[in-house]
């Protein structure tokens, strides 16, 4: 259980909001009206400099070139990066949570050594390919097919709602090996661009807007059979591992969020002036930055305790969900608390905060909806699968 950050995780965050306030986020609303989505090359210099602080590879061993901190230090990074900016620290995350960690677990000496020191490095950017346009939450149904020829798998299907898609070199592709099995026939393989083409659009949406979200789409795509991650009909779990750590991030993203939110709203709140004096002296006011702060910490806790529990190696579906479900919904509430603090400012773009609340709602439907969280912890607690 985690009550307090240990001396090196307290200076993690400090160096890291240094840095984002120093770095990231006075350019944050510039680029999020101007980049729908950002480029490569821009995301690719925002990264760099991400990159000294820890963000990509993290939680990778040391012996696979990663940085070997812990869960909860993750955390850490998580929440600063989505305080300061959402869309770059989505394309961070998934950089540093797509392929890496499932690689360094389930991948061969040869593909580890292949890809692992292009996407440390940032010569490759990845992306994680599971949601289909009709195959959402229901991932044991990918309509994805891939197909043995020899020593090549041929891959055909669509892709989407992925992130870092249009600017990805290299993807990790979820695909159903042999359709009558259901989830124990679905497949994983690695996808390198340049030895095998695919296409993508780009997704326009309402918040998030300057991290690249698409469809990808692989038309007899050929992959070499050696990119074939584990053995065929084993990626249904590797997957659900992968998706652990991830929901936990899109939770402590939501934190991060949250925070920032909670910062505007407390500085507007001691600046704004109303019948002469700071609208924070205001009951009501105080009341929404108190709901707003309780809240928060509420979720920040969640999201620590799955980390932890992911730092000790223990499954944590429910705890997972747990931080992904309720931390989302909570930024939405909080969100939408610091505009209302903000009266009719709230919703201009000359303050940060109706970012925050796009943003905010962007986040509850990746890895999995608010209500797919709540049949997760069902099912957890009550021994019965509502999935069909």
């Amino acid at each position: 259980m985690i009550l307090e950050l240990n001396e090196a995780q307290k200076i993690l965050k400090k160096n890291a909001r240094d840095f984002l306030e120093r770095e990231i986020i006075p350019i944050a609303d510039e680029y999020d009206r101007k980049y729908h989505p950002m480029p490569k090359d821009v995301a690719l210099q925002l990264l760099h400099k991400l990159h000294p602080l820890g963000y990509i590879g993290a939680t990778l061993p040391p012996e696979h070139g990663g940085q070997g901190l812990d869960f909860v230090s993750f955390g850490v990074l998580a929440e600063e990066g989505a305080r300061a900016y959402l869309s770059l620290g989505m394309i961070a995350m998934i950089q540093d949570s797509a392929i890496m960690p499932i690689l360094s677990r389930d991948g061969t000496p040869e593909q580890r050594a292949k890809y692992l020191p292009k996407i440390m490095s940032l010569e490759n950017i990845a992306c994680f390919c599971l949601t289909e346009p009709d195959v959402g939450s229901g991932a044991r149904d990918l309509k994805t097919t891939a197909i043995r020829h020899g020593d090549h798998y041929i891959l055909n299907g669509t892709k989407t709602w992925i992130t870092n898609g249009s600017i990805a070199d290299v993807a990790v592709v979820f695909a159903s090996t042999d359709p009558s099995k259901g989830a124990r026939g679905i497949s994983g393989f690695i996808v390198d661009k340049a030895e095998s083409p695919f296409t993508t659009r780009e997704l326009p949406k309402l918040g998030c807007r300057s991290c690249p979200t698409s469809e990808v789409t692989f038309e007899d795509c050929r992959i070499p059979a050696t990119n074939l991650i584990g053995r065929e009909g084993e990626a249904y779990l590797i997957a659900l591992a992968d998706l652990m750590q991830i929901r936990v991030s899109a939770g402590m993203a939501a934190v991060g969020l949250a925070q920032a939110a909670i910062d505007a709203s407390v500085k507007y709140a001691k600046e704004r002036k109303q019948f002469g004096r700071p609208i924070g002296s205001f009951q009501l006011i105080q009341e929404m930055i108190a709901d707003m702060v309780i809240i928060t910490e509420a979720a920040r806790f969640i999201c620590f305790q799955a980390y932890y529990l992911l730092s000790k190696g223990q499954p944590c579906f429910r705890e997972a969900a747990m931080a992904k479900g309720f931390s989302t919904e909570m930024a939405v509430g909080v969100t939408s608390k610091a505009i209302q603090v903000h009266g009719a400012y709230g919703i201009s773009e000359e303050y940060p905060v109706e970012r925050y609340f796009r943003d905010a709602r962007t986040l509850t439907f990746p890895d999995g909806s608010t209500e797919i969280q709540k049949l997760i912890i069902g099912r957890e607690m009550l021994g019965i699968s509502a999935f069909a």
